[in-house]
């Protein structure tokens, strides 16, 4: 099963200002949470605390 992973336009215009490196590293991690959603840990993801929704990733 893939997970859907949302992003937000803050994060947009961050991406925008990423090195084409750090893009290709941080686009790694986004698909491992893609594959993987809420099991993936750290360093890749981690645990929101205080969301009404359980199993929140960041």
């Amino acid at each position: 099963m893939k997970w859907d992973v949302e992003y937000t336009d803050d994060f947009g215009e961050w991406w925008a200002g990423l090195s084409e490196d750090e893009q290709e590293s941080l686009d790694a991690s986004v698909r491992l949470l893609e594959d993987r959603g809420p099991n993936l840990g750290f360093p890749h993801s981690s645990g929101i605390n205080g969301s009404r929704h359980s199993h929140m990733r960041e």
